[in-house]
Order: C-alpha cells, then sequence, then structure tokens
C-alpha cells in the first residue's frame, strides 16, 4: 500500500500554538508524522498541497485503507488521513471518551493542531463516518463537502451479528482473542466479496490487541439509541454543503437501504461492490469523490 512520506512530530499545548519536534519512526523504521489532540499521539498521513480533504476510517481499518485515494488525490489536494485514537499507530489514553460530542470535538482539534481554519472537504466511512457526521452536524461551518460511504447514524440501526457479540463484555473479548487469521478473512470476504487476499491479510496485520481493544470500547459506547437526538440535525447539513451518498449494494454489515436516509437525493448504489467501495470499486469511487468536492468549488 501507498505510505507516508512527509513526517515530522508536533505537539499541540493548547490547540492555539504547536512547536515542531524531531521526526520519530516506529519500529520498522518508517518516519511518522504524529500529533498530540486531546491526549492522544495521533498519526496522521498528510500529503499534497491545495484545499484540505480529510479522510476518516472505520472498523477495523486505519488510515492505510485511504492510501489509494491519497495517491490520487494528493495533486490537487492536502489529504489528511489520521488514525483515530486507539487504532493503527494512534494512541489513545484509557480515559477517552467515545462520546459523539468528543468524538467531533476530536476532528476538531486536530484540524486546529494542523492550522486548518478555512473548512474541509471530508471523505468518510464505517465508524469514521459516525465520528465525521457528528462533526460535519456540530460544526457545519468546518465542512465544504461530504461524502459518505457505508454507515450508520440511526437509532433504529440494530448491529450485524459480529458486533452483537462484541458489545458483550467477556464474550466479546474472547471473541476477538480468538479471532485468527481465517476467520478475519472470511468476515471481510462476506462483507466485500471482491477484495483481495492482499488487501484482507495487510488489514489482519495491522489488528494488534491494543486495536482490538479499541474496537469493543467502541462498539460498547455507540449504541445507536444515541443517535436519536442527532437525527434531525443529519437531515439538515446536507442541505448546508454538498453531500453525496456511495454504498456497495452487496454489503452485509450496513444494508443499502440506509444509503438514502441522509438526507441527499445524490446516491450512488455500486452493483458488485461490499463494504469497502473506495477498496473494491476505487476508480469509480475516486471520480464521484472529485465530483462532489467540484460542486463546492
Amino acid at each position: 500500500m501507498f505510505s507516508v512520506n512527509l513526517c515530522h512530530l508536533i505537539e499541540v499545548d493548547d490547540l492555539s500554538r504547536y512547536t515542531s519536534l524531531k521526526p520519530t519512526s516506529d519500529e520498522t523504521g518508517e518516519i511518522m508524522t504524529m500529533y498530540n489532540v486531546d491526549q492522544s499521539q495521533v498519526y496522521v498521513n498528510m500529503q499534497g498541497k491545495g484545499e484540505p480533504l480529510l479522510f476518516l476510517h472505520g472498523v477495523p481499518d486505519t488510515s492505510e485503507v485511504w492510501d489509494g485515494a491519497i495517491a490520487n488525490f494528493s495533486d490537487k489536494y492536502q489529504c489528511i488521513a489520521p488514525d483515530l485514537p486507539g487504532f493503527g499507530r494512534t494512541k489513545s489514553p484509557r480515559n477517552f471518551e467515545y462520546s459523539l460530542e468528543n468524538l467531533a470535538n476530536f476532528v476538531d482539534q486536530l484540524l486546529s493542531s494542523l492550522s486548518i481554519t478555512d473548512g474541509v472537504h471530508m471523505v468518510i466511512h464505517d465508524i469514521g463516518g459516525i465520528v465525521g457526521l457528528a462533526f460535519a452536524i456540530t460544526h457545519p461551518d468546518k465542512v465544504k463537502s461530504l461524502t459518505i460511504m457505508d454507515t450508520t447514524f440511526f437509532s433504529d440501526y440494530e448491529w450485524h451479528a459480529t458486533a452483537k457479540i462484541w458489545r458483550k463484555p467477556i464474550l466479546g473479548e474472547l471473541a476477538m482473542y480468538l479471532m485468527g487469521r481465517k476467520q478475519f478473512s472470511a468476515a471481510m470476504k462476506k462483507g466485500a466479496p471482491i477484495l483481495t487476499d492482499t488487501q484482507i491479510q495487510s488489514n489482519y496485520d495491522s489488528l494488534t490487541w491494543r486495536n482490538r481493544r479499541m474496537i469493543l470500547r467502541f462498539y460498547r459506547a455507540l449504541d445507536p439509541v444515541i443517535f436519536k437526538q442527532w437525527e434531525g440535525q443529519l437531515q439538515a447539513i446536507a442541505q448546508r454543503f454538498p453531500t453525496q451518498v456511495i454504498w456497495g449494494k452487496k454489503d452485509t454489515f450496513l444494508p443499502a437501504a440506509h444509503a438514502k436516509r441522509f438526507g441527499t437525493d445524490n446516491v450512488h448504489i455500486l452493483e458488485n461492490t461490499g463494504h469497502w467501495p473506495m477498496l473494491e470499486q476505487a476508480k469509480e469511487v475516486h471520480k464521484l469523490i472529485g465530483n462532489n468536492i467540484t460542486l463546492a468549488e
């Protein structure tokens, strides 16, 4: 996959100023871009120049799920793809609160630490969609365009079978502990039939035990009932800036029927596509993202 090139370490004190520090590297020797945001040491893949284009990943992914999109758009836009708190190379304190308000605040503080104040184009997926929608609802003046992919923000949503297990204490931990490569691959293939073995294995290799614990925390904190008081505002934001929905027709985790519930008629249901349209139909998805951004220019 496409990897980060531009790298430096920035520590944010009060988000109104920041100080550059020396580059840092991981155990592989790769230079990383890290930011301290809301007590989390956040890894960010940031490439290109131009208007900011923010990508938010889902579960069980990291920012690397957007590598192809970043390679496609970094010649025109400043692409920003963080690992969300507790995922990939981003560390999160044990007391990090996975509420919608705090997740929205996390995105706001991250953008502030990057000195981005004029608004961003957003591309969001899965649980990254929940994070991004919470931010868009609470900070609509900071969003220029929005592309939503295979996510939920509805109080009547029922978790898929695996998520229901993850939400249960002890049983969820046991399921995570026992989830080996073969089981993980089968689940991914079910949700996205045309993902390649390479894509699936790369995803599994990044799934550390810390990441697994964070997945459990996310799913247990984000009970669909909390969306109820936000749903009315969700319908309104689509009128504030260009909003489109891209969905895989064969998504078994989040049925395509959800795609038409986000307050926009700009909906694209992709045939022969599962839960990861940006990997399964990359060329088409990149084209649609570009078209939606153009509407805001």
